[in-house]
């Protein structure tokens, strides 16, 4: 832990570099910067709060699905939402009402952790899914916070880094009061790190209840006039390293099947100029969201730069590449294309998920595919009705058949009520 702390103290030496590169990038505002570093504006005159940390759009997505049943078990307590990144926060700042108050996480800087924390009083700390910062688990529980981890995830790569580091993982691991684990693997590794199995329950994966959000916008006509649905491949939160094999396999596809469109949504906005230059490069013609238009019937991609609209894209394409799979991020969400019928293809990298994609392929839910040439062909069998039915099938049998929901929600607060 003395070893964490001087790396994080001599990181205070870079935060005005940071600073600036998060500004010019639009990572953050000059107000969300500041929050970061424990200067937030939004308060609460509630002794009773709970803190519930999301770090990003798919964890907050989880985390709203537990808020109804927060609020009913809890209906004396202010609800804290905090996020890591500023696509959150924007999405989060809808919620904010005289009981649900929204801030950015701080920096794990012991002196920002002190600060938040003497600010805001929480009555507990409520992680949604793999947030582990060992300043914010030791402040907190040294302050009597009990720390609640939701749906919690660890990848293979996470724990070799912490068991690679045994005395900061005791200490930071230690600190946790009860883990809610989404898979058997993430459960075993949280063991495996200091979670003992009376702080530790295996009760599924969160995502499998998140409804499909009605698709209601104006340009849908227009978008899928020009892009029938049936020989759409939506390309979903892409990152630097993937576009250019998904550019490739739209190419040989697209030999076959002339009539073919690609919906390419990178993760992250600010690589737009990279992704306009990759894909300038082809002979496609293309439309670009973020600069208002929309695809004409001649265009062979639209570049879907945008935030907030993801499912606009999964339900106008019949089939779904779930990106971050080909390089080593761990891969994102299959529950999301699923839910709106787009059939699944992804790479080999999904670490972040890797028990519910490795169920999806044994069940034949998804096609697993690295290579350019995989991908279209993955991409051309799924353009066959009966094959894509088959595998639509397998997937919602495979993510979603569990009605416990209620139970479940009941056990999560139940053990928060008893830790409170």
């Amino acid at each position: 832990m003395l070893k964490y702390r001087l790396i994080m103290t001599l990181a205070w030496l870079a935060v005005p570099f940071v600073f600036i590169q998060r500004i010019i990038t639009g990572k953050d505002s000059i107000e969300t910067f500041k929050a970061r570093l424990g200067f937030g504006t939004e308060n609460s005159a509630n002794p009773r709060l709970l803190w519930l940390h999301a770090a990003s759009l798919g964890e907050f997505n989880t985390l709203e699905l537990l808020l109804p049943s927060l609020s009913a078990k809890f209906p004396s307590y202010d609800l804290l939402i905090t996020v890591s990144n500023r696509i959150a926060f924007e999405k989060a700042k809808k919620l904010r009402s005289t009981t649900i108050h929204v801030d950015i996480a701080p920096v794990d800087f012991g002196i920002v952790v002190n600060k938040f924390l003497h600010h805001w009083k929480p009555a507990c700390l409520i992680t949604i899914e793999n947030e582990v910062y060992p300043n914010r688990n030791v402040k907190c529980a040294s302050s009597g916070i009990p720390i609640i981890f939701v749906n919690a995830r660890m990848s293979e790569k996470s724990a070799k880094t912490w068991l690679a580091n045994p005395a900061l993982a005791h200490k930071v691991f230690n600190c946790i009061d009860h883990s809610f684990a989404q898979d058997q693997k993430s459960y075993d590794r949280f063991e495996s790190l200091g979670v003992t199995a009376e702080r530790n329950d295996l009760l599924g994966n969160l995502k499998q209840f998140q409804p499909a959000t009605p698709v209601d916008h104006p340009d849908l006509h227009k978008l899928r006039d020009a892009f029938p649905r049936q020989s759409t491949l939506c390309a979903a939160s892409t990152h630097k390293g993937e576009d250019q094999i998904l550019l490739d396999a739209f190419a040989l596809a697209k030999n076959v099947r002339p009539d073919l469109k690609l919906i390419l949504v990178p993760r992250h906005v600010n690589r737009i100029a990279e992704i306009e230059d990759l894909v300038n490069a082809t002979t496609f013609s293309s439309a670009i969201r973020s600069q208002g238009e929309l695809p004409y019937k001649t265009d062979d991609i639209y570049i879907a730069d945008t935030v907030g609209e993801m499912n606009i894209w999964y339900s106008s394409a019949a089939v779904t590449f779930v990106a971050g799979s080909l390089v080593s991020v761990g891969g994102h969400t299959p529950y999301e294309p699923a839910a709106y019928e787009s059939a699944i293809i992804h790479g080999s990298q999904y670490s972040n998920f890797q028990a519910i994609y490795e169920q999806l392929v044994t069940q034949k839910g998804s096609l697993q595919a690295d290579t350019a040439e995989d991908i279209a062909e993955a991409w051309l069998r799924l353009l066959d009705n009966e094959f894509r039915n088959r595998q639509l099938v397998a997937s919602k049998k495979t993510l979603f058949e569990n009605h416990d929901k209620d139970k479940i929600l009941t056990e999560i607060t139940n053990k928060i009520a008893e830790l409170v």
